[in-house]
C-alpha cells in the first residue's frame, strides 16, 4: 500500500494557548501545548544533569535508553546510568508489570471524561535534557506499547520532549479511538507541526514496538519494523528545547495527553 505523506500545517493563531480549557479535547493527531507553569517538575527540575561515561563502544550523548527492569519505586535510570525519571501524579499511580522477562510500566486507567480535573494522571520525566536535542541532526526515539481496544483517547502521549507552542519538540503519541501510532516534530522556526501517521492500529492488546526516524527531509514511523507512514519535513528544521524528557504524559494538568497502557524500552538515539 502506497504511504501517503501526512503534513499539518497549523497557523500560530489557533495554538495561541498552551492550555486547552478543562473538559476539552486537543486538535486530532495534533501536539498539544506547554502545560502551565505550576505543572511543571519541581523536584527533578533540581537534578544535575550530569552526563555520566556510556557503556563501552557508545557516545555519551548518543542519547538514552530505558527498561523500567528495575520498577518504577525510586529514580528510574537510562541503561548509561543517567538522565533519572521520577514520577509525577494527580492522583493517578504507576506500576510495574512483567514484560519480555523484565518489566514494563503501566499508567493509569482510561478516564471517561478526557482533559476532566477528577481524571487520575501519572507520568515519568526527568530534569532538563539539553544533550538530547538532535538539532538538524538524524535521530530515532521510540518505545514498545500495550494498547488495549478499550484504552484509547483524545490524547495518549508515549514520549515527548518539547512543546509546540513558542518551542520546538518531538514526540510519539497513540492519539484517536482508533490507536493510530503517530510521529511528531515541531522545529525552533515556526509553528508548524509535522506528523507521520501509521495507517494501522495498535489498540489491539498486543506489544508493538513503535519507532520514529527523522532523517534530512523525511519524518517516518515505523511499526514493528515495518514502515507505516511518512511526512516530508524542512531539512533545515532544528529541534533545540531545554525541556525534559516525559513518557506518558507532558505533565499533570487536567488536559495533559495522559496514556493509558503499558510501555517499555523508551529510547532518543542521536546519530552519531
Amino acid at each position: 500500500m502506497t504511504l501517503a505523506a501526512v503534513t499539518l500545517v497549523v497557523v500560530a493563531g489557533a495554538w495561541a494557548l498552551r492550555r486547552e480549557p478543562a473538559g476539552t479535547a486537543p486538535p486530532p493527531a495534533a501536539a498539544s501545548g506547554r502545560p502551565p507553569a505550576s505543572a511543571v517538575v519541581s523536584g527533578a527540575a533540581t537534578v544535575t544533569q550530569a552526563v555520566q561515561p556510556a557503556a563501552s563502544g557508545q557516545s555519551a550523548h548518543a542519547g538514552v535508553r530505558y527498561t523500567f527492569d528495575g520498577g518504577v519505586t525510586g529514580p528510574v535510570l537510562d541503561g548509561a546510568g543517567r538522565l533519572p525519571l521520577r514520577i509525577r501524579s494527580a492522583g493517578g499511580e504507576l506500576s510495574a508489570v512483567p514484560h519480555a522477562g523484565g518489566l514494563a510500566v503501566r499508567f493509569p486507567p482510561r478516564c471517561e471524561h478526557y482533559g476532566a480535573q477528577s481524571c487520575a494522571r501519572a507520568i515519568l520525566q526527568s530534569g532538563p535534557a539539553e544533550f538530547l536535542n538532535p538539532g538538524q541532526g538524524a535521530f530515532t526515539y521510540g518505545a514498545s506499547v500495550l494498547v488495549g481496544p478499550d484504552e484509547t483517547s483524545k490524547g495518549a502521549n508515549v514520549l515527548q520532549k518539547g512543546f509546540s507552542v513558542g518551542d520546538s519538540q518531538f514526540k510519539l503519541q497513540v492519539d484517536g479511538a482508533a490507536g493510530h501510532p503517530s510521529c511528531v516534530i515541531v522545529g525552533t522556526g515556526g509553528p508548524t507541526i509535522y506528523v507521520a501517521l501509521a495507517s494501522l492500529t495498535v489498540a489491539d492488546g498486543r506489544w508493538h514496538r513503535v519507532e520514529c526516524s527523522r532523517r534530512d527531509a523525511l519524518l517516518t514511523v515505523a511499526v514493528d519494523g515495518q514502515l507505516k507512514g511518512r511526512s516530508a519535513i524542512p531539512s533545515s528544521l532544528s529541534i533545540v528545547n531545554a525541556d525534559p524528557l516525559c513518557i506518558g504524559g507532558k505533565g499533570t494538568s487536567a488536559n495533559n495527553d495522559q496514556f493509558t497502557g503499558a510501555i517499555d524500552d523508551v529510547y532518543v538515539t542521536k546519530a552519531a
